[in-house]
């Protein structure tokens, strides 16, 4: 998350409450959510549900410009 600059409180606040949530597969759930303090950019964290463990997380240029909301 230091690499890319991505605030901790972000990544909780997606978690907490996405605007999208595509399930990818039983231990695999993707969550977006548009970061208005980082450029309105579009944060994309990758959960195991299971045991609720954060797998990835990055801005996602591609779903800003799907319209991530």
């Amino acid at each position: 998350m230091r690499a890319r600059n991505i605030n901790q409180d972000w990544v909780k606040y997606t978690v907490d409450n996405p605007s999208l949530k595509v399930v990818k597969a039983p231990n695999e759930v993707q969550l977006f959510s548009t970061i208005e303090a980082y450029e309105k950019r579009c944060l994309k964290v990758v959960v195991n549900p299971i045991s609720m463990v954060v797998i990835t997380v990055y801005f996602d240029r591609n779903m800003k410009k799907k319209g991530c909301k």
